[in-house]
């Protein structure tokens, strides 16, 4: 006889990319909390911020979660480093995209911002630049510079 899958069996299908992120300041306010008052961190659900390179966000009430820490260690500048299974996101054009791998994508002169999607640049097909909702990924990471590389999360 055939049965249902029992629940709590595990996480089945796909595979979440694992990154690590850094906490915005309010998830840094929030996680100190956690750890004063003896309660996990591990467990807790993100949403990606496009704030800065590779942070998120505790998920807020009634949000749909981008991911969750699945390790976290304090650095020598008294924040977090977390390491977060990240399995969706949001993209430019508001449509939500299962996560399956970051690309390291050179941008030239072209505008790309983080939280952008990226689309071809120029004839020379090497570059992306931001899409302006009619591209592809969300991008997680940005060189400072005028031109260099992009994290694009696909």
């Amino acid at each position: 006889m055939t049965r249902a899958r029992d629940i709590g069996g595990g996480n089945v299908g796909g595979t979440p990319v694992t990154l690590t992120c850094i906490p915005d300041a309010t998830f840094i306010t929030e996680i100190t909390a956690l750890i004063a008052a003896g309660t996990k961190v591990v467990g807790k659900l993100v949403t990606l911020s496009g704030g800065a390179n590779y942070e998120v966000t505790s998920a807020a009430p009634d949000a749909q979660p981008d991911g969750e820490v699945i390790a976290y260690e304090r650095d020598a500048d008294n924040t977090y480093i977390l390491t977060c299974d990240i399995w969706h996101y949001t993209n430019q054009a508001a449509a939500d995209v299962p996560a399956t791998c970051v690309r390291h994508l050179p941008y030239g002169a072209a505008t790309i911002a983080l939280t952008n999607d990226a689309q071809v640049y120029s004839t020379t097909y090497m570059y992306v630049e931001g899409g302006g909702g009619s591209g592809a990924g969300f991008v997680i990471a940005k060189d400072a510079q005028a031109s260099g590389y992009v994290d694009v999360l696909f």
